[in-house]
């Protein structure tokens, strides 16, 4: 049974439809990451597990208990905002330790003047000031404990944000692009700290991004979401080399991967540039397909070497690598190549070279965006 589950929800607005039957469950201990374009139903997913919202259909699961009617104060789900919102007149103390003073201490006991006369509160504030200490200590911001939100920086305002949702011990984690307003090194060094506090605590997390670094190098499960669907929710690994959509291809991989127009020849076989690449692809003859190359994936050789011959069109250098542009015969809007700084050093504008591709690597799909398959026999051509 799932940690946590979200079961066929939908959810519309009038005309329109922001979530249509999405699901997503996650496991004791498990980090999911949900990721896609601005606009796609993230937020508003993430929304409807903490309660904030309600789906038009659907249901809402920890564990074995249905909670999709329960009050968000119930739910005992810790959320994780984009702004932080934290309350700006408190410390960091103070703001940490609002989810424990709602939950242990009375109405009566939380009022400023006649909460002190009232049974019990000092020790429960002395358990929750021990609470709190601890939180901060294990995110290491117990020396800005006296601090308010003005006074820290970016990056420790969201370790307070991110102690107040741990020091509720809550069942599970909603983290709703917690990293979008750092820097980029600081997101860097962020969100290492979030994978290893949540390691450490074991709580299964959602976590919201449009950045898929982020996606795929912090999360044991992705779900790749468009248009209010999930178009594949998988492993990193599974997502990258196995994409079940061209979109997820498109969308996953920097830079982007290469897109290819092309049309099955005799047993299915289809063609770029005049070579072979790919056969026994199902479907009959003529079928308009996209063949799918990862820049990772095509390597540059001299001019005249067996392969398919194109032209230097744009060099990029990114430091460790350098993206090679180049326009082959079919080839659309070009084909991308990432190559090492030592191997294009001769290159520049206009110079020929040679494509080998690895046939393995490449991906056919169809027009429909859905993977073709490839028949049990195939083989990859041998002429390209």
């Amino acid at each position: 049974m799932s940690a946590f589950a979200l079961r066929n929800i939908s959810k519309s607005y009038g005309t329109n439809s922001i979530l249509n039957d999405v699901s997503i469950e996650a496991e004791d201990g498990e980090f999911i990451a949900l990721v896609g374009p601005s606009g796609c139903g993230k937020s508003t997913l993430l929304r409807i597990a903490a309660g904030l919202d309600h789906g038009d259909a659907g249901s809402i699961w920890m564990g074995d208990r249905e909670i999709t009617a329960e009050h968000p104060a119930d739910r005992n789900v810790a959320m994780v905002f984009q702004s932080y919102a934290l309350y700006p007149h408190l410390t960091a103390e103070q703001n940490i330790a609002v989810p424990l003073a709602m939950r242990t201490l009375s109405t009566l006991q939380r009022m400023p003047l006649l909460g002190r006369f009232i049974a019990g509160r000092s020790a429960a504030q002395a358990a929750i000031k021990q609470q709190v200490l601890a939180t901060a200590t294990s995110l290491k911001i117990d020396h800005l404990l006296d601090r308010k939100p003005g006074q820290m920086s970016g990056g420790q305002r969201q370790r307070v944000a991110l102690a107040r949702a741990l020091v509720r011990q809550p069942g599970v984690f909603l983290m709703d692009e917690p990293l979008s307003n750092l820097d980029a090194n600081l997101r860097v060094h962020t969100r290492a700290e979030i994978v290893d506090l949540h390691r450490r605590t074991g709580v299964p997390t959602i976590y919201v991004t449009h950045d898929q670094s982020e996606a795929l190098s912090m999360a044991d499960r992705v779900a790749v979401m468009m248009g209010g669907k999930v178009l594949q929710f998988a492993s990193p690994a599974e997502i990258y080399d196995d994409p079940r959509h061209v979109e997820v291809a498109k969308f996953v991989g920097s830079p982007r991967i290469n897109i290819i127009d092309a049309v099955t020849a005799d047993n299915g076989t289809v063609f770029f540039s005049g070579k072979a690449v790919v056969d026994g692809v199902t479907g009959p003859v003529g079928t308009p397909v996209q063949l799918a190359i990862r820049p990772e994936r095509i390597r540059l050789r001299p001019q005249g070497t067996k392969g398919i011959a194109a032209t230097v069109t744009r060099l990029e250098f990114l430091g460790s690598e350098v993206l090679v542009t180049t326009q082959a015969d079919g080839a659309g809007d070009g084909i991308v190549i990432k190559a090492a700084p030592a191997d294009v050093t001769h290159l520049g504008i206009g110079s020929p070279v040679t494509l080998e591709i690895d046939r393995d690597a490449c991906l056919v799909f169809g027009l429909d965006g859905l993977r073709v398959p490839l028949r049990a026999t195939a083989r990859v051509a041998v002429d390209a």
